[in-house]
């Protein structure tokens, strides 16, 4: 043997070992920061950015501090992101996306370390590991909670939770990781409408454990911060949901699910393969009771979730189960159960688990590219939107306008008279429009009557 060929032997094994595929997720991580930087570099402020930003900034003036902190928003508890955004405001202005979409996407890349944590602890081998976490840093399927910066209120939520369920998953007596993943609940109730939803999936890990105290630590403080918060807030909140056909729950949750592991599988026809396997080891006691608690708790929390967001919004249609912001977090939730499956393939034969190692290599690649496409696409809706409102704000056309019209309807919180409180804020540099296209553009946006 070659000194060569001894060299290239001595790689190739290390490659193949537990080593080798910790180092090739820590360089995804450094990769996966490129892409950040790419597909982040022309985003901006559009649509919920504003409800924070404008909306409950004029609620804090005119009705208060507990308006400002409390108020739903589309049904959801927002006082954790309300605040970070209110403070990111006011220290870094608004002359910039980053310091808002930065802490978004931490937020993912924790949710996908815990993922990690779970895989590992549950003994999914360390290069389905590495592919499934590598594939979620870059998820394009999950597109909107890493590009769209109000989306750190489902993230805050799902890592408040990964990190609950990591910290309570130990026997014994009730001890401080209990405590603190209680506390770290708070903060996830307090971030969106899917602290509720999570407390499934604690209550249901915890009593097929039998820890009924750890339940009680667990759970008891945030079903009581969110009973006083619905009482108090979000009862007389008037939904504008339509409510929809009740009886298109059950479409609707297959929808999601199916959904999901088409994007984890990105083959057309994988997907159906897949949800049986993944439920099959969901099911089964071979790899334990603690392990099948935990599946068990994680896939019943996806069920869970697609059936209580269908039932409060199913009036939109079943293909909203397909959503990027619900996809991101179902595929985050079944990623250590799903990975454990794709193991179960050496059973069939060696060749087996090699396929399905490629299948998840073709993901990564092909969520790259829907992140770089989606994401492309959202800044050019949000550069729309910018250049429409700066023409506006450079035109001496504006005080003709009705200054509560909406010159957007995906982004109702900015009107007219707002567009100067951005201009002030630096989120918006006055233009003068000077083609006929462009005073024609800022005529229309103002309710203004063609140009003679």
């Amino acid at each position: 043997m070659t000194r060569l060929e001894a060299e290239v032997r001595r790689v190739l094994g290390f490659m193949r070992s537990e080593a080798g595929a910790r180092w090739t997720f820590r360089a995804a991580l450094v990769l996966a920061v490129g892409v950040y930087v790419f597909v982040g570099r022309h985003q901006w402020f559009t649509r919920d950015d504003w409800a924070s930003l404008v909306t409950r900034e004029a609620a804090h003036r005119t009705k208060g501090l507990g308006n400002f902190l409390f108020k739903p928003q589309d049904g959801h508890w927002m006082t954790v992101p309300v605040l970070l955004y209110d403070t990111t405001r006011r220290v870094f202005g608004l002359g910039s996306y980053w310091p808002f979409l930065i802490p978004c996407l931490a937020a993912h890349v924790a949710a996908v370390l815990l993922v990690r944590v779970l895989c590992v602890r549950y003994r999914v081998s360390a290069w389905t590991t590495t592919l499934l976490c590598s594939m979620l840093l870059v998820f394009g399927s999950g597109w909107e909670n890493l590009v769209f910066a109000i989306q750190i209120t489902y993230n805050f939520s799902l890592v408040a939770f990964l990190a609950q369920l990591v910290l309570t998953d130990h026997d014994g007596r009730v001890d401080r990781r209990d405590y603190i993943g209680s506390a770290l609940a708070l903060i996830g109730v307090m971030s969106s409408g899917f602290g509720p939803i999570f407390m499934v999936g604690i209550f249901v890990v915890l009593v097929l454990r039998r820890r009924w105290k750890a339940l009680l630590v667990a759970l008891v403080p945030q079903a009581l911060a969110y009973a006083w918060w619905y009482l108090a807030w979000a009862l007389d909140d008037v939904s504008n949901v339509p409510g929809g056909n009740k009886s298109q729950v059950p479409r609707f949750l297959v929808r999601g699910i199916g959904a999901t592991f088409d994007a984890l599988t990105a083959f057309p026809g994988l997907g159906a393969v897949a949800i049986v396997a993944t439920l099959a080891v969901a099911l089964t006691r071979r790899f334990g009771d603690r392990a099948q608690s935990m599946f068990v708790a994680l896939a019943g929390t996806v069920v869970f979730m697609f059936a209580a967001i269908g039932f409060e919004r199913v009036g939109f249609g079943t293909e909203i189960a397909a959503s990027s912001r619900y996809l991101h977090i179902s595929a985050i939730l079944l990623a250590p159960v799903f990975g454990l499956a794709v193991d179960q393939l050496a059973r069939i034969a060696r060749e087996a688990r090699w396929a399905g190692l490629c299948v998840l290599c073709a993901a990564i690649g092909v969520n790259v590219a829907t992140l770089v496409e989606r994401s492309t696409y959202w800044a050019t809706l949000a550069a729309g939107e910018r250049r429409t409102f700066e023409l506006i704000a450079g035109s001496d056309l504006i005080a003709q306008a009705d200054p509560n019209r909406f010159v957007f309807l995906d982004s109702p919180d900015v009107n007219i008279a707002s567009i100067a409180y951005l201009v002030d804020e630096g989120a918006l540099t006055p233009q003068v429009p000077v083609t006929p296209g462009d005073v024609q553009l800022v005529r229309s946006s103002l309710g203004l009557p063609p140009a003679p």
